[in-house]
């Protein structure tokens, strides 16, 4: 799996270590990640287009489908969170974490996955941070104040993983079968246990958002204009020429 682009990297994996056909995963992954990349590009489009102070008739034509375009791609994003099951549950894995608890070689080969799969569900939390900030800023610069959206907007974004990742629906679906999407969304927001689990990841998905906003804004300040360094230090007060 991933082998042209992973095993060439590092060692060659020994007979035990399963590999998928070729390419197979790094399609379905390649095009994961390219599906949470869309909603970044919709979330500036959108902000930039509604600073525009569109007219109502505007406003309809085109921010709104862009609107629910940007929330109907925006789950891919966190989607990229659950690829660990992969690893953690698939059989192809199951060779390879049997043998890490006794051989060297295998803890290594598991390691190398671990780190791959922390990384790609780190793209996915930083694509996540891309999607909404465009979005969250022009809020702010309407005088609104987004936390009072927060619980709602999470909570969908949320059912939305969990309408991909258990019922496998998709984006498209939300044109091809709008009423077949509302009424499993319905059903979920009925039933207590599921209710309470698309819930929790919701307050997971706000909790990862504002720590990772946060080292976004940290990063911005060291790398900014000024280098983000320390301050030079103040320069005295000028002396006052004398008269002659």
């Amino acid at each position: 799996m991933l082998r042209g682009v992973i095993s060439n990297l590092l060692l060659a994996p020994p007979e035990w270590i399963p590999v998928p056909g070729n390419g197979h995963l790094l399609r379905s992954l390649g095009w994961n990640l390219l599906l949470a990349v869309i909603p970044v590009i919709l979330g500036y489009l959108l902000a930039w287009l509604l600073r525009k102070r569109l007219k109502p008739a505007g406003l309809l034509l085109l921010a709104l489908p862009l609107g629910i375009a940007w929330l109907g791609f925006l789950p891919n994003t966190c989607y990229l969170l659950t690829e660990w099951r992969h690893l953690l549950f698939d059989s192809r894995w199951e060779a390879l974490l049997d043998a890490g608890h006794h051989s060297r070689i295998a803890m290594y080969h598991t390691a190398k996955w671990a780190l791959f799969f922390l990384l790609y569900s780190g793209m996915g939390v930083f694509l996540f941070v891309l999607g909404v900030r465009p979005m969250e800023h022009w809020l702010r610069s309407t005088g609104q104040k987004p936390y009072v959206y927060a619980p709602f907007f999470f909570f969908l974004v949320s059912l939305g993983v969990y309408l991909g990742l258990v019922l496998r629906l998709n984006t498209w679906d939300l044109l091809r079968r709008p009423m077949f999407v509302w009424n499993v969304a319905l059903d979920a927001v009925t039933s207590r246990p599921l209710l309470v689990a698309i819930s929790i990841f919701a307050v997971i998905l706000w909790a990862l958002y504002e720590g990772a906003d946060i080292w976004v804004y940290g990063v911005r300040a060291r790398f900014g204009k000024g280098g983000g360094g320390a301050p030079a230090p103040a320069k005295g007060p000028a002396k006052a020429k004398r008269k002659k």
